[in-house]
């Protein structure tokens, strides 16, 4: 597999590397410190030749501002318009909310995590969860994302139409044959749901998210 990691801290970039080797056995792991370097190389992959599994992804690296990159949220943009299959993590120093929603809203990630949270085990299920379809926050994340709930943006596109298709009569077990992703994903992703809307059961996710405008 091919991984990315863009971080301006070379300690940073060593660390992630090392356990991205010795967690997948033949992997091949590209680094850049700053966005210039990152679009250059995005840029060259445009014909598709080489295909980039995983991004990790710092939130403040050095700007390339002939090409409007300024940070790691524009920098995901751009990297998604080139290569838009591969998963991508965010991994940053910043725990104010107002960063934590934004990452989320604007760049999408498939992982997000503080760094204060990140070692070199959560790393792994990190990169585990989102090659396996899954959406990765970390606690805090998930704390923040709890206290946030009246935020319609943070309802994903998947999770859309999950709520959708349930609302209109499909069973889980059917769901999986109209989303891409897998019926564990859509099962986990449900019961996320669940946990954040406070209910038990589907017709009280299915009232919740119309009660919160989710529908």
């Amino acid at each position: 597999m091919n991984f990315v990691i863009i971080d301006d801290h070379p300690f940073i970039l060593e660390g992630y590397a090392n356990v991205i080797q010795q967690t997948f056995n033949k992997s091949n792991v590209v680094k850049f410190s700053n966005c210039k370097d990152t679009y250059d190389f995005f840029n060259t992959i445009n014909s598709g030749a080489v295909l980039v599994d995983v991004v990790i992804i710092d939130f403040n690296i050095p700007p390339y501002e002939e090409k409007n990159l300024f940070n790691g949220i524009d920098v995901c943009v751009y990297i998604k318009q080139k290569n838009p299959y591969c998963k991508i993590i965010m991994l940053t120093a910043h725990t104010e909310k107002i960063f934590i929603l934004d990452i989320i809203k604007n760049a999408q990630p498939n992982g997000v995590s503080t760094k204060g949270e990140v070692t070199p085990d959560s790393l792994k299920d990190i990169i585990k969860s989102v090659l396996d379809d899954e959406k990765y926050y970390s606690p805090y994340v998930r704390a923040t994302l709890n206290e946030s709930l009246d935020d319609k943006s943070l309802i994903d596109d998947y999770n859309r139409q999950i709520l959708y298709l349930l609302s209109k009569g499909y069973k889980i077990i059917e769901l999986d044959k109209i989303i891409p992703i897998s019926y564990s994903a859509i099962q986990k992703r449900i019961a996320k749901m669940k946990q954040i809307m406070d209910v038990q059961d589907d017709k009280g996710l299915i009232k919740a998210a119309i009660e919160k405008g989710y529908l």
